[in-house]
């Protein structure tokens, strides 16, 4: 088909526009939770206004529209703690901010109580009225008070039109057709019920007819001695036929009784006579797609972002956590000496060290991203920014929250295990920590934008976190030759293998006759080994240098994968 407006078929570009003056409020209000309303509207002044006018004239039409919806007393709370029709109602504001000719609802009063409905029927009725926007709306199940609020009503029934006009001259429609509405009864109920048949009543008519006509067949077997009690099996089949037709009867009635192409007619012909039919549509190619800047776009989409996960990350149990679990490391690996028994010991410290901070990271940007890629295709679909500043401003801010916890860790457990005396060391040890976070948090970001069910990319998540885990040299050191290759897809054994060459490489180890070392020591209890050699003795066979600069491929390289994935995902699609 064609997609025409005023009479004007629309190309790919002239959509695009068409789109951005075009406000889409979806049944499901998607918001992230933990910003304030004040929050929300303004962000979104500040990315979808236009960048010529004043910042303070922005916040001056949130204020606007705070006060337009009456959601001053919920203006500073934080819309995850809003009723359902508050949140409805900053949906709503979200999309009014950008002065939109149209606005589109997908069952606005879903999940509300009859009043809130009524009252949100109202605003919109007061939009249409005193603001000029144009309100198309689909409806589940109206209330009187709301059935007679809209303008004009659209029926469906199979797909067809059954009616098109008022909602108080659709029941004089139904009266001329001898289907009127009983007395008292309300107007959207009685039109269900005209035109929605339960399929499990379907079925069980089919089944008793398909029955009917099986004993009929029967009964035509028998002797002529019997005719007179097949007329009157006859006569019954034919008489529940009857009734099975007239119960279906008028949804067909009105379906064949619509004449939609007269009334399409009569809307062109109302059309042509009211307005210029190409004024609208020459005025979208001065519509702009984005109403500001790149650069305006990252720097609310930082900010923003920066809030959001700050209010997700720097939560009393995380800190919580992080302590503990600081605490309950340092305490077993307490006070570690210098000598080669504790080699093996500092090892496995590093690698549990970065083992549970990459899987933390991993399943942290899996588990948060769905409920944030839905927002990001909501709002790339309204054409509210680049993708690339998002995925930037998201990059950019998420990094120190991210890292802060997995640095208080280290803070606690790297001093109390007396891992090394020297700050350096500590400062390398926690780099490489804080790089293979960022490294996980990729290899989330690409899962979790890879693949939309969330059950399956738990599953994928899973198996690829701990086959890159057992690749990282602490578990396996002699990999086979034919898997040696994934050893570079893992995180964990460049974050480890830097380590150990940050802790030993610059420090001799006593021999303290343990054997630990091995021949390094031959068992002597006196000497000591250079650091270079403790290093090879563990497996590493790279240079920190080699392993940071992998670290930051891994960085990379997935978050652009990642970057690719939901750029695919064309923000036009608003399902």
């Amino acid at each position: 088909g064609v997609i025409t407006i005023n009479d004007k078929p629309m190309t790919g570009a002239s959509m695009k526009r068409l789109m951005s003056k075009i406000a889409y409020v979806k049944q499901n209000d998607v918001f992230f939770g933990h910003l304030t309303v004040r929050d929300q509207l303004t962000y979104t002044a500040l990315l979808r206004l236009p960048s010529s006018l004043p910042k303070a004239s922005k916040h001056e039409e949130v204020d606007r529209i705070i006060k337009l919806l009456r959601l001053s007393k919920v203006a500073d709370s934080p819309i995850m703690l809003l009723s359902g029709g508050e949140k409805k109602r900053v949906n709503i504001g979200t999309e009014l901010l950008t002065d939109p000719a149209i606005i589109m609802l997908d069952e606005p009063t879903s999940g509300l109580d009859s009043t809130s409905a009524v009252s949100l029927m109202n605003l919109l009725h007061t939009l249409a009225k005193n603001h000029g926007k144009t309100v198309v709306t689909s409806i589940h199940q109206p209330s009187s008070a709301v059935f007679r609020s809209f303008d004009r009503l659209l029926m469906l029934a199979e797909g067809s039109a059954v009616y098109f006009g008022s909602p108080v001259e659709s029941l004089s429609y139904l009266r001329d057709l001898n289907l009127a509405c009983p007395d008292g009864y309300n107007a959207s109920d009685h039109w269900m019920d005209l035109l929605v048949i339960d399929s499990a009543i379907e079925e069980e008519e089919e089944e008793e007819d398909q029955e009917d006509d099986n004993a009929m067949a029967i009964t035509g077997r028998t002797n002529t001695a019997e005719n007179s009690s097949d007329d009157s099996n006859n006569d019954g089949l034919h008489q529940r036929r009857q009734i099975s037709v007239a119960r279906g009867s008028p949804r067909v009635q009105l379906i064949c009784a619509w004449d939609s192409e007269a009334v399409a007619e009569q809307n062109d012909i109302a059309e042509k006579e009211g307005s210029d039919s190409g004024k609208d549509v020459g005025n979208l190619n001065k519509i702009k797609k984005y109403n500001t800047t790149w650069l305006t776009q990252f720097g609310v989409l930082t900010h923003r972002s920066l809030k959001n996960s700050r209010a997700a990350i720097f939560t009393p149990l995380n800190f919580v956590k992080s302590i503990a679990l600081g605490l309950i490391a340092g305490l077993l690996w307490f006070q570690l000496g210098s000598s080669e028994k504790y080699v093996s010991d500092k090892s496995s410290y590093y690698f549990f060290t970065m083992t549970y901070w990459v899987f933390d990271s991993m399943f942290g940007a899996l588990m948060s991203f769905p409920a944030e890629r839905v927002v990001i295709l909501k709002e790339r679909a309204s054409a509210s920014y680049h993708l690339s500043a998002y995925f930037l401003g998201k990059t950019v801010s998420e990094t120190p929250t991210r890292l802060t916890l997995p640095f208080i860790y280290m803070l606690i457990s790297f001093w109390m295990g007396a891992i090394s005396p020297d700050f350096t060391v500590f400062l390398g040890s926690v780099a490489c920590t804080l790089m293979s976070v960022l490294a996980g948090e990729s290899f989330g970001l690409m899962i979790g934008t890879s693949i939309y069910d969330m059950e399956r990319a738990m599953t994928v998540m899973t198996v690829c976190a701990l086959g890159l885990m057992l690749l990282g040299g602490f578990y396996v050191q002699n990999v086979p030759s034919f898997v040696a290759w994934a050893q570079y897809l893992s995180p964990f054994k460049y974050s480890y293998d830097a380590s150990l060459h940050i802790v030993f490489n610059d420090q001799d180890v006593p021999c303290d006759g343990s054997g630990a070392l091995g021949a390094l020591c031959g068992g002597a209890s006196t000497g000591s080994v250079p650091g270079n050699q403790v290093v090879e003795f563990l497996g590493v066979t790279t240079s920190v240098g080699f392993n940071v600069g992998l670290l930051t491929v891994l960085i990379i390289v997935p978050r652009f994968i990642a970057y690719r994935f939901l750029l695919s995902k064309k923000g036009g699609e608003r399902s």
